[in-house]
């Protein structure tokens, strides 16, 4: 092969790479819930915490629109778990968000698409602009350091804040972080997530509202604050 050919091989090859990286940056989760295809989708008597799981895990594998690798795969939100009743499907061809909607009604609960998971839960409170479909606070660069993976389970609301103040220090380049200050007073509900590639603000969110708090921020540093009952 003579120069010229491998000059323009060589350009066709980047140019492959630039458009492909540029296709997965525009992959949405609407995409995704509607493009990752299930094949087969058995469940007999399983709870809602074990469908959630399988759907996670499987949407990886069934997930050809996302790159890189750790960007592949829905993330789920359970907002409330120990429910009694279980769920029985037998499904083909099914999209992923038909897979959660049928797994939500079997068991009485609500589902809602968000921009960095899938969030089920007995109800979301209708107003012009829901707390949570509405963009989190963002810290100064937080919206920036982005976690390959998050995986809490049965955490409490100051383990996984430590959890995301120690890391956030790692995803700075400047090495400084976040201060994330948890105010006293709430419930001590247990925490568990399992995200995927999800900047910080998100993440806070989500384990906040799981574990009855409201996220707000000061200028200096996150807030969480007890969420008290109605």
């Amino acid at each position: 092969m003579n120069t010229h050919s491998l000059i323009k091989a060589a350009c066709l090859a980047l140019f492959i790479s630039f458009t492909a990286g540029a296709r997965s940056e525009d992959v949405t989760m609407e995409d995704k819930v509607q493009k990752i295809i299930f094949p087969v989708v058995q469940f007999k008597d399983a709870t809602i915490e074990q469908a959630v799981e399988y759907i996670r895990m499987k949407s990886r594998d069934l997930d050809t629109i996302s790159q890189p690798p750790v960007a592949k795969g829905v993330s789920i939100v359970l907002r409330g778990g120990g429910l009694t009743d279980t769920i029985s499907l037998d499904l083909r061809d099914a999209p992923l968000i038909e897979v959660v909607r049928y797994c939500a009604e079997r068991v009485g609960l609500q589902y809602r698409v968000e921009k960095h998971a899938v969030v089920l839960a007995a109800k979301f409170e209708e107003k012009p602009a829901p707390p949570a479909a509405t963009p989190p606070p963002v810290l100064g660069t937080a919206d920036q350091m982005v976690f390959p993976v998050i995986q809490f389970t049965d955490a409490s609301i100051l383990a996984a804040t430590e959890y995301f103040q120690v890391k956030s220090r790692d995803l700075d380049p400047e090495k400084k972080g976040v201060n994330i200050i948890v105010k006293p007073g709430g419930a001590d509900n247990k925490i568990t997530l399992n995200l995927r590639s999800i900047p910080l603000p998100y993440a806070l969110a989500y384990a906040a509202e799981l574990g009855g708090y409201q996220l707000t921020e000061d200028g200096q540093s996150y807030l969480l604050t007890p969420v008290k009952p109605d």
